[in-house]
């Protein structure tokens, strides 16, 4: 007889505070549509199984946002959505075209096909104008947009929503606000669905701290070794504090919302460290979760797949653990099968998808027959909410499918996270690596210079609340004046503690980019802003200034004037670009392909500029091949007046304000992972147009890194004049990247 396999499914359910301020809109949609889509659906489907049991996390500041909803909250999509259309201004339709296409081309766009025509309307140019769609055609974008959001299953419940779904066009205002009221009565209906299941034993739902923060950066923001550390602020007793008051926060609101106290803490972004498990086994959790990656370099053990992505050996990660002397199991998922459900099955048509996903479960447990443990678990813990767009049908057949061979099968049990740890014996471990679900490190959140600058910020925002709180307690004459400042405080801190979130500074910097990067970054200093605002202080200047603004600007500028040898090798013991200034550029530690430059030196003397380029060599294309990668180097002298555009070709929407600008020199070369070809120069001439020139002074060489020198005489700037300039990363003249993003850089001679 096969040995039983345990399963635990964990739906990972998050959104950020939307909001600036508590009783304002929501400034991004995404409670409102995934509620209606994902949320509601993700449980409502084991209806039809009733042998399977499923882990839901649900982040506390989400069950928040549901109540703000149920109670009358609107975002600027929905107010939008349920306006007289012959009222928006220009500034309102220009949002519209903007924002109400974000959703999944091939399987919610062109599904509608009235929807999938204005949408062609609206990218068949790339600046269209707010005239060219009738505002009927605004009514059309908007209630198709919100209804590719909502799942087909709510047909069965709202009898008028078929005839919405299908109509496609020409709705009226009466029909839109129609839509809305839909999804509020989905909202309405959620939290007691899930209570019901709960209930039942069908599901266990774990949550975890407040405002989703890495806990473990919390506890001790140097708990880990970073490529960058400038602007990083030291370990703080006030943070600590904050880790176990928002897990504190989260277990009293979870209680209050869902009838019991959690059993299960999901660490946000399952960041982990000894301290953080510490503070979960004081606070009696009984579990938490983590990445394989953290096992393995917790035992010392990698796991080796083969070229299916099959362990070799599962036994060590189908087990549960705990650390000596503290009472909180932790279990290792399985990141493998969060990876084919997140960013591999999408593509697949869904049963094909599930039934690869099945064997892939029967290979691990034909593994574990000859275990001398009773007992496996295999933990598939992820995000339940986002990948299902690129699913044909959000997911329907592919989870359907899985749950349905899961359940036809007597070898196969799927369990409450809590039911299984009653019948299995913890393995011990000795001690417990720091990292993430992401490379086993931080660096999504921290050691980059942007994300640094935030968490600076934030740091001394939380410092000046302290000291305020002092000081309006000591001024504090009496019990009545001592709760007011107590109210006070409490309402600052909590902004702290949004601020404290994961999402900024996932978002901040290098490599992520959400498209709405604007937004969140405002959002964060917002509500940094708030603090002082509450306080009734006036807040630091640089909180007015946007952090994305710093993206690609030197972490250090030059100190004095440099004259490197020029080698191109890594000289440990003289150290020529000690005082030239520095752009740090990190390689992009998620799933693309990452940066081919890692950092930038900059510098000059009286006769020459200098740049010495560090490289990610793992990136780089081999030998066969020098188009792939390139480098431009732009400069405008102040006293050449016949300027020219930058050559490389954009591909992408985001056009950076520095490419606006027009040049007198260029300086490009080519290289591959052995080879560099010599530097061309091109010289601005009348019309914008380049022409060839030759380089009488230029020096380079390639070894370890790439350093050049530029003459100059060559770049036509005289003594005590200035050059300014920026650096181009392309491939096949398609621009990749460019230093700095927003003002020139600047040398003087």
């Amino acid at each position: 007889m096969v040995k039983k396999l345990n399963i635990a499914f964990i739906w990972h359910f998050h959104q950020p505070v939307y909001q600036e301020n508590y009783n304002e809109d929501f400034l991004m949609p995404w409670v409102r549509l995934h509620t209606s889509k994902d949320y509601y659906d993700m449980l409502s489907r084991i209806e039809d199984f009733k042998n399977i049991k499923l882990n839901f996390n649900i982040s506390p500041i989400l069950v928040e946002s549901v109540e703000r909803y149920i109670n009358g909250a609107h975002d600027v999509h929905s107010r939008l959505l349920v306006s007289d259309v012959d009222a928006l201004n220009n500034e309102d339709k220009n949002f519209i075209l903007q924002h109400f296409f974000d959703a999944n081309y091939a399987n919610m766009i062109l599904k509608r096909g009235y929807y999938a025509s204005l949408y062609n309307k609206r990218y068949s140019k790339d600046n269209i104008s707010t005239d060219a769609f009738t505002n009927q055609e605004y009514a059309d974008i908007m209630a198709n947009f919100t209804l590719c959001w909502v799942d087909k299953r709510f047909i069965e419940i709202f009898p008028n929503l078929k005839y919405l779904m299908e109509k496609e066009e020409n709705y009226t205002l009466e029909d839109r606000r129609e839509i809305f009221n839909i999804q509020l009565e989905i909202f309405k209906r959620l939290a007691d669905l899930y209570r019901k299941y709960q209930k039942q034993n069908r599901i266990e739902i774990s949550t975890n701290p407040f405002y989703h923060p890495i806990l473990p950066l919390l506890l001790d923001i140097r708990e880990d070794k970073y490529q960058y550390c400038e602007n990083l602020p030291e370990k703080s007793k006030l943070m600590e504090e904050d880790a176990a008051e928002q897990v504190l926060k989260s277990l009293d609101t979870f209680e209050k919302f869902f009838g019991k106290r959690p059993k299960g803490l999901w660490l946000p972004e399952q960041c982990i460290s000894k301290k953080a498990v510490q503070l979960l086994s004081k606070l009696g959790i009984k579990w938490t979760v983590a990445d394989e990656g953290i096992l393995a370099n917790s035992i010392h053990k990698e796991f080796t797949r083969d070229f299916e992505g099959n362990l070799e050996d599962p036994y060590d990660l189908c087990a549960n653990y705990k650390l000596v002397n503290l009472k909180t199991n932790i279990i290792f998922a399985d990141s493998f099968f969060a990876n084919l459900v997140g960013f591999g099955y999408g593509n697949y048509e869904g049963e094909i998808a599930a039934n690869d996903f099945y064997e892939k479960i029967k290979t691990i447990q034909n593994k574990l027959e000859n275990s001398p443990r009773e007992e496996h678990l295999l933990t598939i813990a992820m995000d339940g909410e986002n990948c299902w767009e690129s699913y044909a049908n959000d997911g329907e057949e592919f989870l359907n499918t899985l749950y349905s061979l899961i359940e036809n099968d007597s070898s196969l049990e799927t369990v409450l996270m809590s039911e299984f740890l009653e019948k299995s014996e913890p393995i011990i471990l000795d001690d417990l690596s720091s990292g993430s679900w992401i490379n086993r490190n931080f660096d999504l959140w921290i050691g980059e210079p942007t994300k640094n600058v935030a968490w600076l910020y934030l740091d001394k925002t939380r410092t000046a609340l302290e000291n305020i709180k002092n000081q309006l307690l000591e001024e504090a004459k009496n019990g009545k004046e001592k709760q007011q400042a107590l109210d006070i405080i409490n309402k600052a801190k909590q902004e702290i503690f949004i601020a404290q979130g994961s999402d900024w500074f996932w978002w901040y910097g290098e490599p992520n980019e959400s498209g709405n990067d604007h937004i969140f970054d405002y959002l964060f200093r917002a509500h940094l802003k708030n603090v002082y605002k509450i306080l009734q202080k006036p807040h630091p200047g640089y909180l007015d200034v946007p952090l994305i603004s710093i993206v690609g600007k030197p972490v250090r500028e030059p100190k004095k004037m440099i004259t490197p040898v020029i080698d191109g090798s890594l000289n440990e013991k003289i150290d020529n670009w000690a005082d030239a200034g520095y752009i740090f550029l990190p390689d992009s530690p998620t799933f693309s392909s990452g940066k081919t430059i890692k950092g930038i030196y900059f510098g000059n003397d009286e006769t020459n500029i200098y740049f010495k380029f560090e490289l990610n060599k793992k990136n780089i294309t081999n030998s066969k091949y020098f188009l792939r990668n390139q480098i431009f180097l732009y400069f405008r002298n102040e006293t050449r007046n016949i300027l020219s555009p930058a050559r490389t070709t954009i591909r992408t929407e985001n056009i950076y304000p520095i490419i606006e600008n027009q040049f007198t020199h260029e300086i490009h070369f080519s290289f591959n992972d052995t080879e560099m070809l010599p530097l061309n120069m091109a010289k601005s001439t009348y019309g914008g147009l380049w022409a060839s020139q030759l380089l009488k002074k230029a020096n380079y060489a390639y070894k370890d890194t790439i350093e050049i020198a530029i003459s100059f005489e060559d770049l036509g700037v005289n003594i005590g004049e200035n050059v300014e300039f920026c650096i181009i990363a392309a491939t096949n003249t398609n621009l990749n990247e460019v230093y700095p993003q927003d003002v020139l850089l600047s040398l003087k001679r």
